[in-house]
């Protein structure tokens, strides 16, 4: 019976320590909308991003809690080894003594000591008096900045998931080419040797396969390249397994048709703008914070405590102990002060009127930029589509040609240049794809961010 409890007890902590521990990326078989989510929650950009976010929010906590009255607790405990003595008019302490005879009384005792509590409280102070809504902007930009970075991630991930993509097509189609001249380079060897072609001929289909094979070589560094950045973007570490594991379920045609499908425009105003309008406002309340610093400064303090005095030491001695408190309302009237204020204001008044040229800037930006990218993407369309239809012609013709090559009614030199036009093919398709996929990409970051 105890054993029994012992290993579900056991059991229980191993599925709730699986419950907490979190959901690794499963990398094979990626889809393009995994490898944007993962790395929102994963990515050290991120991560980055949204603990600044946390310290704006801890900064206007501390900023709303220094608007507390200031309560805190003062003792000290002197041993006065020289008594300070001041002289006074005799006749104060004997009324008989002559007006001009002075006497010296000393000011304390060898032991003193106090003991109080302090209550200060700014009813008003034009230092911190704006502090509280400047850090609410600053805040509310934070997290203007977290949305932004989330949208750039988007963007930076969505692209390396299509230069992989497209580089595994390349890789296939290198491979496959690199077959047909290694059989090709075969073919003419044998036939060299049976004397049936000419030593040109076999040199040839030799270099027709070394410049596939480097082809070849070159497409399988592309696509270490574009896994391993693909890797970094979705925060995961790029070692031989996740590269080994990694393998992306969606094609050209998939993408294009999610790309093609989502929303890109919409009413909002993107980020960045977004943004640039709450530095604006963020400068206008700096102004307004200035301009305050004129005014005088209202406090009120206060103090309930008690000294000791005694010619030994005897805290404990309540006779010894005397009282003492006050309540003060202080006013604070800046003069000299109001120098520097006015420059300071000058200057802020300066920075708010670029944060509204910034302001102007970014929104013409926005609109010739936007105008340029609609186009751009109607281009790329179709460029897509008429690159997409070489494409199937090229495909159908090797298919013709392998017919008539096997048939005999072509020489291989004329198969070859076939196969070249259709490497060239492929290429023009790629770039094509490649262009409009990213097209969709900076048109959708543009109208976000």
């Amino acid at each position: 019976m105890k054993k029994t409890y012992i290993l579900s007890l056991a059991w229980i902590v191993s599925f709730l320590s699986v419950l907490g521990q979190e959901k690794a990326i499963n990398l094979n078989a990626l889809t393009l909308e995994e490898a944007i989510k993962y790395p929102l929650t994963h990515s050290p950009k991120i991560i980055a991003q949204r603990l600044k976010e946390q310290q704006a929010a801890y900064k206007l906590s501390q900023v709303k809690l220094d608007y507390l009255p200031d309560v805190y607790v003062t003792s000290d405990l002197r041993r006065n080894i020289i008594i300070p003595s001041t002289p006074i008019p005799a006749s104060m302490i004997d009324p008989s003594a002559p007006e001009d005879e002075l006497m010296y009384m000393r000011f304390n005792t060898p032991w003193s000591s106090g003991a109080g509590l302090n209550v200060t409280f700014d009813i008003f102070n034009p230092q911190t008096a704006g502090l509280k809504s400047e850090q609410e902007k600053q805040l509310k930009i934070s997290r203007l900045d977290s949305r932004i970075v989330e949208n750039e991630l988007r963007a930076t991930v969505s692209q390396a998931y299509i230069d992989c993509a497209l580089a595994q097509i390349q890789l296939d189609a290198m491979a496959a080419d690199t077959a047909y001249y290694t059989a090709l380079s075969r073919e003419t060897e044998d036939l060299y040797r049976r004397e049936k072609v000419s030593l040109a001929d076999k040199n040839n289909a030799e270099m027709n396969y070394n410049a596939s094979l480097a082809r070849f070589h070159q497409a399988k560094n592309i696509l270490h390249n574009s896994r391993i950045n693909l890797l970094i973007c979705l925060g995961v570490e790029p070692d031989e397994y996740n590269l080994d594991q990694l393998w992306l379920a969606d094609d050209i045609q998939s993408l294009y048709s999610k790309m093609d499908s989502g929303k890109i425009l919409n009413g909002e105003n993107p980020l960045s703008q977004r943004r640039q309008d709450e530095l604006v406002s963020l400068s206008e309340i700096r102004t307004r914070n200035a301009v305050w610093k004129y005014a005088p400064s209202l406090s009120l303090s206060g103090y309930y405590g008690a000294n000791y005095f005694g010619k030994e030491l005897k805290l404990g001695n309540t006779d010894r102990w005397f009282g003492n408190s006050f309540v003060a309302l202080s006013l604070r009237i800046p003069i000299s002060r109001s120098l520097s204020t006015a420059k300071e204001v000058s200057r802020l008044r300066i920075q708010e009127q670029l944060e509204r040229e910034n302001l102007r800037d970014i929104r013409n930006n926005r609109l010739g930029e936007l105008s340029r990218e609609l186009v751009r993407l109607e281009t790329c369309k179709n460029t897509y589509r008429l690159k997409q239809s070489n494409m199937k012609l090229i495909t159908q013709n090797i298919a013709a040609k392998q017919a008539q090559l096997q048939k005999g009614y072509m020489l291989e030199s004329e198969f070859s240049s076939e196969k070249l036009r259709e490497q060239n093919a492929l290429q023009e398709y790629l770039q094509a794809a490649h262009d409009l996929l990213s097209a969709y990409i900076n048109l959708e970051k543009l109208t976000k961010n």
